[in-house]
């Protein structure tokens, strides 16, 4: 494996950069409770001129057991730790994780030989959460476990999830997947949520799969709305394995008083009922697809599977707008929070775990 050189004068301009911010503490980086170790052969970690952290590649991805090779023809680096593959071009506003293309608002870049990456965004495609503490210049890399994820216990999933901005809408056209229950009580999702702050009035709507063999649609999907312990059903839908449907799930304002959430299937309202919460000028949309588990789940202990699902043409209406826009014109919401005892849990946007979640690059969802 050949490195690639870059001309002198880029590397005088880093040490030149080095030399000025020689005075500032030197940034730290502490991965699972473990202070990585740098040198002048491994490369030194540095914040840029967009206030990002850049980390020596090679020395960071080593330590979490990924292995990393360099393709000199096209400039990327290749890195790759179990199931999860990760692309990361240098000079690209990209990166692929697993083939799907990932936007990154730092460039990977190749100083005095040795490539830098964004920190953030590749050690979150391996599902580790990143915090940045200014005062000691620290940055603290942790592994999300499903002891560790706001709702990891509950099974395997991967869940894309909005700031908390104000939306009170979302639709998107579903693949349902083809599923295998092997435990009594494990239960496929593939849903919409709405979520508030304090956590009072948290919604969620979408697509059950029916695993109990003496209900009538027995290993059939149906449509339910669940808001705190008040669940509601869809009267008479039945859907198989491995169909296409379109599912909107939205707040409507009846009165001053009153606001009900709707849910509409293939553009027929099938569930309507009062919302706990009128006020969602501060609710965040997600979406989740996953396996609940009757045990909790401990990242290894997941027999139940699923495969083929998908969500796409993906849309959210903001509070007081009347059009959709696509999802990804808004910013994800992720939040880790630390305790008094020193350990943290990981909200908002997550794959739980890499492991068992399985994202193709045409954005296909299986949980094996």
């Amino acid at each position: 494996m050949r490195k690639h050189i870059i001309p002198l004068i880029i590397s005088c301009l880093f040490l030149s950069a080095i030399t000025c911010s020689a005075a500032e503490k030197p940034v730290s980086i502490i991965i699972d409770g473990v202070l990585s170790q740098f040198d002048q052969d491994t490369g030194i970690p540095y914040i840029n001129t967009d206030s990002r952290t850049m980390a020596p590649l090679r020395a960071c991805l080593y330590s979490i057991g990924c292995s990393v090779d360099w393709d000199q023809q096209t400039k990327t680096v290749f890195t790759s730790k179990g199931d999860v593959t990760v692309a990361i071009p240098v000079g690209g506003n990209e990166i692929r994780v697993n083939d799907a293309p990932i936007i990154i608002d730092t460039k990977a870049v190749v100083i005095d030989g040795r490539t830098y990456l964004p920190l953030r965004a590749v050690m979150n495609a391996y599902g580790y959460a990143v915090e940045w503490e200014a005062d000691s210049r620290t940055v603290y890399v942790t592994e999300l476990t499903p002891f560790n994820i706001n709702g990891g216990l509950t099974g395997a999933f991967q869940r894309q999830q909005l700031d908390f901005s104000g939306f009170d809408g979302i639709q998107a056209d579903f693949a349902l997947p083809y599923d295998i229950v092997l435990e009594k009580g494990d239960c496929p999702y593939v849903y919409f949520g709405f979520d508030w702050a304090d956590d009072k009035g948290n919604a969620e709507g979408g697509f059950q799969f029916i695993e109990d063999a003496s209900h009538q649609f027995y290993n059939q999907w149906t449509v339910y709305l669940r808001q705190g312990d008040e669940w509601s059903w869809g009267n008479s839908i039945s859907l198989d394995q491995g169909s296409n449907h379109h599912l909107k799930f939205y707040a409507d304002r009846v009165s001053d008083s009153r606001t009900d959430l709707v849910i509409e299937l293939d553009g027929k309202e099938v569930i309507r009922k009062e919302s706990a919460v009128t006020n969602f000028n501060d609710a965040s949309a997600k979406t989740v697809a996953g396996m609940a588990m009757t045990k909790h789940f401990d990242g290894q202990n997941c027999f139940s599977s699923f495969k083929g699902a998908k969500i796409s043409s993906l849309k959210v209406r903001s509070f007081n707008n009347a059009n959709y826009t696509d999802f990804s014109d808004y910013a994800l919401y992720s939040d880790w929070r630390a305790s008094a005892g020193g350990s943290g849990v990981w909200y908002g946007t997550a794959v739980c775990v890499p492991s068992y979640v399985h994202i193709e690059s045409d954005g296909i969802i299986s949980v094996y």
